[in-house]
């Protein structure tokens, strides 16, 4: 890669011509890595999205459980104590 950069500023000078093939060799590299970065920030965030998916679906399973296990009056009394605070 270095070497086509280097033909293409082969007429402003040698030493210009390698310092600027550097640059930008360097600047393509910063550009994949905040690229790959980003895609790893957004495939992490998918992944904690569908955690908090997981657990709010399984804590509502939990509580319909309980709610069907309970008896009638028990519900009675929670649904008191609920309104009046």
């Amino acid at each position: 890669m270095i070497a086509i950069l280097t033909t293409l500023f082969a007429g402003l000078g040698r030493r210009f011509a390698y310092w600027g093939a550097i640059v930008v060799a360097m600047g393509i590299t910063v550009w994949i890595l905040l690229r790959q970065g980003k895609h790893a920030a957004e495939a992490d965030l998918a992944i904690r999205r569908a955690d908090a998916r997981v657990r709010a679906l399984q804590t509502s399973k939990d509580i319909r459980h309980d709610l069907q296990n309970t008896d009638r009056t028990d519900l009675e009394r929670r649904a008191d104590r609920w309104m009046r605070d």
